[in-house]
């Protein structure tokens, strides 16, 4: 399985990603608003839930590694967990290419192919408040600030707002 976009290709996650999926999930700037540092043995554990193909009548995650097409460079990761009513969507993107707009094309273009070829119709993603970026993106493809779990998160032993966003097609 794979989806392209005009600048993006993307596939799903293979046992060859396994540094990307732990640089990403070691990385400070990509972590700040997610969650403090997992150990290797828990992102293995979500790593290896990711892995094996994905059909549209998975309950598994479906993780997508993205590339760039031009320079073949891997830049993060997009999917979701889907429960057979709303899928929750979710990316995780190197910081060198935060403010390109990857994140934005990726999740729209995973929405329209979950939408076309799965029918699922309702989506959601959690963002911890003061992640406005990723709020924006979220905006951007069409999900709407819905819900507000008060002191919900903790990160750094600091507790957060986690910010429900949604969309039904």
């Amino acid at each position: 399985m794979q989806l392209f976009t005009p600048r993006l290709t993307m596939r799903q996650l293979q046992s060859r990603d396994w540094t990307l999926f732990l640089q990403l999930h070691r990385e400070p700037q990509v972590l700040r608003y997610c969650y403090d540092m997992p150990s290797e043995a828990f992102v293995r554990n979500r790593f290896e839930q990711r892995l094996g193909n994905w059909d549209t009548s998975s309950r598994d995650p479906l993780c997508l590694v993205v590339t760039d097409k031009v320079s073949d460079v891997l830049l993060g990761v997009t999917g979701f967990t889907y429960d057979g009513d709303t899928a929750e969507l979710g990316y995780l993107f190197m910081p060198e290419y935060f403010g390109y707009g990857y994140a934005t094309e990726s999740l729209r273009a995973v929405i329209d192919w979950a939408w076309n070829e799965c029918k699922i119709s309702q989506y959601k993603a959690v963002v911890t408040r003061g992640n406005i970026n990723s709020e924006k993106v979220l905006s951007k493809c069409g999900l709407t600030h819905t819900e507000t779990l008060a002191s919900s998160h903790s990160i750094s032993g600091k507790l957060y707002d986690d910010l429900i966003y949604t969309l039904k097609l």
